[in-house]
């Protein structure tokens, strides 16, 4: 009888290890600048002719009616590229290009990273920079909080959150009563 759970434990620990060593696009743990926690790849476009404008800091119109037609558009409550709306800075190293939106948002304006452009091999390939980078990048000095969780959840979506939050105190306040009536706290 005691064999059933000991081999049901192995064989769920080997099929977690499959499903680890299967996923492709599992990051280094850790590496906060591997590409599926910084950028996920949208299109690329021939680079004839297109660096100059980006080193020029605009956006070439290939590029911005690649990304409005796959739905990156004001209709679809997505900043937009309209001139004066943006900024392309060269990243470090040299690297490739990213393209700072401002926002408009009333708590937190300013420029914030939504597009990474990267030549490679005479395409430019334009990436869309993760939720997850901005979380990272931002949250202590939009929210003042030193804890990405507590500021997604008691700040950002402070509203969405409100009833969950209400129902994760209750319990919590249920249990330090419970064991405080039992004597155990």
């Amino acid at each position: 009888m005691r064999l059933l759970p000991a081999s049901g434990l192995i064989t769920v620990v080997l099929l977690a290890s499959l499903f680890v060593y299967v996923v492709e696009d599992i990051p280094a743990f850790g590496d906060p600048n591997s590409p599926a926690n910084r950028y996920v790849e949208l299109f690329s476009v021939d680079a004839d002719g297109l660096v100059g404008s980006l080193d020029a800091g605009f956006v070439p119109e290939e590029i911005k009616s690649k990304i409005k037609s796959i739905g990156y558009s004001r209709e679809n409550n997505f900043p937009s590229l309209e001139e004066g709306k943006y900024e392309v800075e060269r990243v470090a190293g040299g690297d490739g290009w990213d393209v700072l939106i401002m926002k408009d948002e009333l708590f937190y304006p300013g420029p914030e990273k939504f597009y990474f452009i990267r030549e490679v091999d005479g395409m430019l390939k334009v990436y869309r920079y993760s939720l997850r980078l901005r979380w990272v990048e931002k949250t202590e000095e939009e929210t003042a909080l030193p804890n990405m969780v507590t500021s997604g959840l008691a700040d950002y979506r402070s509203y969405d959150t409100l009833f969950e939050e209400t129902v994760i105190f209750t319990a919590a306040v249920s249990v330090v009563l419970l064991l405080r009536r039992r004597g155990k706290l």
